[in-house]
């Protein structure tokens, strides 16, 4: 059986910002001129050149560092994440959209992989909630096999689509779909690529 969850007008709007943020980042390539003379390369007032240390006969006490824990999940908007992410289970808002998803490396335990996105057909008018799942519901069943390496029917895991808003559709053209793929016997670990299960 397939789940419905639609992403919201909200979750669109923010990629704009985005795309404008990573666009004026990558256009900042070359020398940074905008660093104080100190930081920069020559000048009067480069930075000076700390001496060598010198050697006190003492052996240097290691410096404990501690252990670092799993990350959690971090609540990530529904825009902001690609094939290849994984996921755990998410809340859905009043009307059943997700607009944050608890975005989680593969390598800890997690609930979806996102394993497939794709466009739906494209026309202007919105063809209803009904028709869009059903198209998501196509789109993700059809890149299923090639992503495990067995065919839905066969296979034990099961496929949730996220697909756009009614708002989304009209007001930002949104036709996206995330195909997240999660096994009902639990949590999974690492990418299920290829599994053949």
């Amino acid at each position: 059986m397939l789940s419905d969850p639609r992403r919201p007008l909200l979750g669109r709007l923010s990629l704009g910002t985005l795309t404008i943020g990573a666009a004026l980042a990558l256009t900042a390539c070359g020398p940074l001129p905008l660093l104080p003379p100190a930081f920069q390369n020559g000048g009067d007032d480069a930075a000076t050149v700390s001496p060598e240390p010198t050697d006190t006969g003492t052996p240097a006490e290691p410096v404990e560092t501690g252990t670092t824990e799993p990350a959690g999940p971090e609540d990530t908007g529904v825009d902001a994440v690609y094939v290849g992410d994984c996921l755990n289970e998410m809340s859905t808002n009043a009307d059943d959209s997700v607009s944050e998803v608890p975005k989680i490396e593969c390598s800890e335990p997690h609930d979806y992989e996102i394993y497939h996105a794709g466009d739906l057909a494209d026309s202007d008018t919105y063809p209803g909630e009904d028709s869009i799942a059903e198209m998501a519901g196509e789109l993700c069943v059809g890149e299923f096999e090639a992503f495990v390496g067995l065919d839905y029917a066969s296979s034990r895991l099961e496929v949730l689509p996220l697909y756009p808003t009614e708002e989304g559709w009209n007001e930002l053209y949104d036709r996206e779909v995330l195909c997240l793929l999660s096994d009902p016997a639990g949590q999974t670990t690492g990418s299920l690529a290829g599994s053949g299960i």
